[in-house]
C-alpha cells in the first residue's frame, strides 16, 4: 500500500513538472500588429474608437489552467485598434463606442496539438445618439502545435492567446469595411494633399499613431496623384 501511495506521488510530482503551473495570457501575443494597408486606408473609424467595456475574461488559476481576463483582454483591444491607427485619444473623445464580451474560451482539456476557440460579441454604437453601427459574434480557433511548446499548459497559453489574436484581427476587418451613414463622417470633396499631412501630423502630435506609422503613412501620401 505504501509502495501504490508513493508511485502515485511520484506520477502526480512528474505530471506538475511536465505541466508546470498556469500563468495569464500575455497583452502584447494577443495584441495585432495589423496589415500595413490598414494603417494608411482611409476610414470613418479612424482616430475615433473608445473602448468602453470589455467583460466575460476569467483569472488564471496557477494550480489549473491558462485564461485571458477582461483586463488583458482590454489591453490587447486597445493595443490592437491603436496600432491600426483607429483608437480616440481617450475614452471620452472617441465618436464611437466599443463594446466586448468574451462569450466563451473552448479549451481542451489536454492533447498534443491544442485549438483554442474564442467567440467574442462586439457592439459599436455611436456616442452622440446611441445609434448601433455594428453589431457581431466573432468565433476565431487557434491550434498551438506539440512543437510550440513541450509544456501542456504553456501550449494553452499559446492557443489563448493565438485565438484572442485571430478574434481581434477579425473584428479590425470588420471596421475597416464598416460603412456609417452620416454627413458628419462623409468627405464632400477630397482632401489635399497638404490637408491629409496636416491631419497625419494631428494624429501622430496626439499620440494615436507611431512614428513609424506616420512615416508610413506620410510617404503613402507624398506618393499619390492628389
Amino acid at each position: 500500500m505504501m509502495n501504490m501511495n508513493f508511485s502515485l506521488a511520484s506520477l502526480l510530482l512528474c505530471a506538475a513538472f511536465i505541466s508546470g503551473c498556469a500563468t495569464p495570457a500575455r497583452v502584447d501575443q494577443m495584441t495585432v500588429s495589423g496589415q500595413p494597408a490598414q494603417r494608411v486606408a482611409e476610414s470613418p473609424m479612424r482616430g475615433n474608437v473608445a473602448v468602453r467595456d470589455v467583460t466575460g475574461g476569467q483569472e488564471t488559476n496557477p494550480m489549473w489552467k491558462s485564461n485571458v481576463s477582461s483586463s488583458e483582454f482590454a489591453q490587447a483591444i486597445e493595443g490592437s485598434l491603436r496600432t491600426v491607427g483607429l483608437l480616440a485619444p481617450n475614452r471620452q473623445a472617441g465618436r464611437y463606442m466599443l463594446t466586448a464580451h468574451l462569450q466563451s474560451l473552448e479549451q481542451p482539456v489536454f492533447g498534443l496539438d491544442m485549438t483554442v476557440t474564442a467567440s467574442v460579441n462586439y457592439n459599436v454604437v455611436e456616442r452622440a445618439t446611441g445609434k448601433e453601427v455594428f453589431q457581431k459574434t466573432v468565433t476565431a480557433p487557434y491550434t498551438a502545435k506539440f512543437s510550440d511548446a513541450f509544456a501542456g499548459v504553456e501550449r494553452l497559453k499559446l492557443a489563448n492567446e493565438g485565438a484572442i489574436r485571430t478574434n481581434i484581427s477579425q473584428l479590425i476587418d470588420e471596421l475597416f469595411r464598416l460603412k456609417v451613414d452620416g454627413l458628419a463622417i462623409e468627405r464632400v470633396t477630397p482632401q489635399s494633399r497638404e490637408e491629409k499631412l496636416k491631419e497625419l501630423k494631428r494624429l501622430n502630435d496626439a499620440g494615436l499613431i507611431s512614428n513609424e506609422v506616420y512615416l508610413e503613412r506620410q510617404k503613402a501620401i507624398l506618393a499619390s496623384p492628389i
